[in-house]
């Protein structure tokens, strides 16, 4: 005994016993006969049956991300989640957990077990989590499931999108079976395994991951359980009885179902081969507005001489690992506005940009290569990414290589890639791709092209040069088009602008129409690549052939891209679908067929001087680098905010994070015991006086069950009164040994505000079955003793008993009190009927 504690009095407890919860006095005695935690957590058959079951269903399910991932990872992150939730759910169903509970377990086991078996970045020694570890883990947990909808697909398993497939395994296995072992309703079996295979599907992509195993396998393991588990419940008497009958039923049923399928399925919605298949990928538009990336034609004279970026013999690029004459694609220009060709986003139709990682699933068959591309300092600059062929691998490396990974665009189609940080020299990335074809050197004499293209911009300007060039032209739109390009190589001249003092500094850069206007309207054609690309793709689509400009370079034999190897090309589609390209040297006219001054005279002399074209209002251009350095500049001088928490240091984000998850379920605790003891009083002042008082037993019972009281069902107040009394008696009186020799169990609260539960239950029987309507006041005197008994309940209990109480929904959701043993839910529907006269109501009892 403490010096400090009165005579006859039990000693304070210790501050490690008061942060236990209490002392272990008051925990309740344990059964000597009971079996050991050990015994009763070894599931017996009909568990592992349920396990079984469960686990089929779970991974049949999980199937269904195979489309979204590529790689095996995410299957074993997949199905570890899925053993520890079974494990989970299993302990949940035998210990009897709440939900809240299990949550919490789910949520260390998440937390704790994510790291090692999904993200497996940012660990200690490969085992130990981290700080960040955490961080990732609750940023995709929330955040990613719109990233990885958004990303292409399959999606690269690797990094932080696994905790993804660990999230749903852990879920689905958890409440599948969860739910099955707590409750032995059949239908209600069905409901996590159908809500995991339709979240899967939802998720998935237009191509069925295992359409046979998910749809006819699902169904039938599925209807298998069902019926497993419906002939548990069946009472022995039955067991055996009419058998035959039933399996001629069953039988039945199935044929006529697999008629009915055979009959209707052609007429469902989405069984065609040619519909598509809408999933909620389909209809989420990736968040990338491409036209804020300016294109980078309008600056193809930054790698011309003369100019003030001096590229023209500066590598640019350098590239390893292609085969020599490989060209390297900066971007695919494919809509045309009137100013600028740009890359189009096609969020509306067609292929969009979207967010890969760094393996890609191949779009076409052909020869892979592994190419290294360095961008040296005072070289290549913008967003767009210069890629070979079809990339199926791009990984970054240097100091800013999480930066560009963490956000690299592809468009498929195209071939396009966008890094929104940009190169700014001096990165490094390599590459797996599939080679494309070679630009053509020379044009075929017949080529199948597709049709029905258009521009949607007013190119009348092109109509009479067209005419004039393939009148002699014998075929169709193709043999139009080679004779374009061939007038143009042969008739043109080329000219980059020349020096300020020159009399060509006349012909100026751009694209736009008044620039190709004045370009196809002179006796002499006179521009360089930009010019002569743009307007070949705007003459294939007047004649009806898809065209796009393509912006690149040819790397030299050494892999050296200089700035006189930076071309503009065009590409045709084919009936096929695939697209052709047009080198520059079938279209472009030689760098010494320059135009001359007596050209340009009989030029202002038939439509005037040349004067620069308005200035169009345009994205900004890879020639305004320097502009974009200042601004990046000054944001990094700006004063940053203290309420971005994206700014704060990781440990402050994480204490942040606990301080908030605390609050909150202080929060969640404060408002569900407010809404509970709200709920009391309601019920104990509203309605008639009978109905109030049964009211006030209902909410007794109810709170006496989130405490633990196994209370019985279909018996009298007065049965389920002694049940709850019994167990209070049961634990053990505060500062008194369990094992002490007479010892008496009683409540720990002190003798004068202790109420039992069964002068409760007297009390609500007399007004219940009182004379009369009953007097209201009495039930308000009978919600004060219903508190009391239920604070002398939770008198002895411990600190974290008490919590776990006022936490419980449960309360809140009780309706009536049932008096016959439960059955099935579809047994206790009733149809509305018509309503009674006043007065005729029975008062509830």
């Amino acid at each position: 005994m403490s010096a400090n504690a009165p005579a006859g009095q039990p000693a304070p407890p210790s501050l490690a016993t008061a942060l236990r919860g209490g002392s272990a006095r008051r925990r309740r005695p344990r059964d000597p006969e009971a079996p050991s935690a050990l015994l009763r957590a070894l599931p017996d058959r009909d568990a592992l049956v349920d396990i079984g079951f469960a686990a089929v269903l779970v991974s049949i399910a999980l199937v269904g991300m195979r489309t979204g991932f590529l790689g095996t990872e995410w299957v074993v992150a997949a199905w570890a989640g899925m053993v520890l939730g079974l494990l989970v759910g299993h302990l949940a169903g035998v210990f009897r957990w709440m939900a809240l509970t299990t949550f919490l377990v789910l949520a260390a086991a998440y937390f704790l077990l994510g790291g090692p078996l999904a993200v497996r970045d940012n660990l200690i020694g490969g085992v130990i989590p981290t700080p960040q570890t955490f961080v990732d883990l609750a940023t995709w947990a929330v955040l990613g499931w719109k990233k990885w909808l958004t990303l292409l697909p399959p999606v690269d398993a690797r990094g932080g999108v696994v905790a993804l497939p660990w999230l749903a395994g852990l879920l689905g296995g958890a409440l599948t079976l969860g739910i099955a072992r707590r409750w032995a309703s059949v239908p209600l079996t069905a409901l996590a395994p159908l809500a995991l295979l339709a979240a899967s599907i939802a998720f998935g992509t237009e191509e069925p991951a295992a359409r046979l195993v998910q749809g006819v396998g699902f169904a039938a393991v599925l209807v298998a359980w069902l019926v497993v588990r419906a002939q548990r419940t069946r009472p022995p008497v039955q067991n055996g009885a009419g058998r035959g009958v039933r399996l001629a039923t069953g039988a039945g049923l199935v044929v006529i179902a697999l008629l009915a399928g055979a009959f209707a399925s052609p007429a469902l919605p989405g069984t065609s081969q040619d519909a598509r298949r809408e999933v909620v990928r389909t209809r989420l538009v990736p968040p990338l507005d491409v036209s804020q990336f300016a294109s980078p034609l309008p600056g193809f004279r930054r790698y011309t001489e003369p100019n003030d970026a001096k590229l023209y013999d500066e590598t640019v690029l350098k590239v390893t690992g292609a085969p020599a004459g490989t060209p390297v694609r900066f971007a695919t220009l494919d809509r045309y506005d009137g100013l600028v060709w740009g890359a189009a986003d096609r969020s509306a139709d067609g292929v969009p940009f979207q967010q890969v990682g760094s393996r890609i699933a191949a779009a076409e068959d052909g020869r892979r290569v592994d190419v290294e591309v360095t961008v040296p300092d005072g070289g290549y600059a913008g967003n767009w990414l210069p890629t070979v062929g079809d990339p199926t691998r791009i990984e970054f490396t240097g100091p800013r290589a999480e930066d560009l990974a963490s956000a690299l665009w592809l468009n498929t189609e195209t071939d396009t890639a966008v890094v929104p940080a940009g190169l700014l020299g001096g990165e490094t990335y390599s590459m797996t791709a599939v080679l494309p074809p070679r630009p053509a050197t020379s044009l075929p004499e017949e080529l199948d092209v597709a049709a029905g293209a258009s521009t949607g911009v007013d190119t009348d300007f092109l109509d009479s040069r067209i005419d004039a060039w393939t009148s002699r032209a014998e075929g169709g739109s193709w043999s139009k088009l080679r004779a374009f390009a061939t007038a143009m190589r042969t008739e043109g001249t080329y000219t980059d602008g020349g020096t300020p003092n020159s009399f060509e500094k006349v012909y100026l850069p751009g694209h736009a129409v008044s620039r190709l206007s004045r370009f196809v309207g002179s006796s002499k054609l006179a521009g360089n690549d930009e010019q002569y690309a743009a307007t070949l793709a705007l003459v294939g689509q007047r004649l009806g052939i898809p065209s796009r400009v393509v912006m690149g370079g040819v790397p030299q034999a050494d892999g050296s891209v200089r700035g006189k190897d930076v071309h503009a090309w065009v590409e045709v589609q084919l009936g096929n679908g695939s697209w052709y390209p047009l080198g520059a040297s079938t279209f472009v006219p030689s760098r010494d067929k320059t135009p001359s001054e007596q050209q340009l005279k009989t030029e202002e002399q038939k439509v005037g001087a040349q004067v620069p074209p308005p200035a169009g209002v345009s994205p900004p251009s890879v020639l305004q680098g320097p502009d974009q350095a200042q601004n990046a500049t000054d944001l990094a001088k700006r004063k940053k905010n203290p309420f971005d928490v994206t700014a704060w240091p990781l440990w402050l984000q994480v204490l942040a994070g606990l301080v908030l998850l605390v609050l909150l379920a202080a929060g969640y605790v404060a408002l569900v015991r407010f809404l509970k003891a709200r709920r009391r009083r309601k019920h104990a002042s509203l309605g008639p006086v009978p109905g109030r008082a049964a009211w006030v037993w209902r909410d007794l019972v109810a709170e006496s069950r989130s405490l633990g009281v196994a209370v019985p069902r279909g018996v009298t107040r007065r049965e389920q009164a002694h049940g709850i009394d019994a167990a209070v008696a049961l634990r053990p009186a505060a500062g008194t040994e369990p094992d002490t020799p007479g010892a008496e169990a009683h409540p720990a609260s002190p003798a004068s505000e202790q109420v039992s539960v069964s002068e409760v239950a007297a009390s609500v029987d007399a007004v219940v079955f009182g004379p009369g309507e009953g007097d209201p006041e009495a039930t308000t005197a009978l919600h004060a003793q219903a508190e009391a008994a239920r604070r002398t309940m939770r008198s002895g209990l411990s600190r974290w008993a008490r919590l776990r109480s006022d936490a419980d929904p449960r309360p809140l959701l009780v309706r009536r009190e049932r008096t016959s043993p439960a059955g099935p839910w579809w047994r206790r529907v009733r149809l509305p009927s018509l309503p009674r006269r006043r007065g005729s109501d029975p008062t509830p009892a």
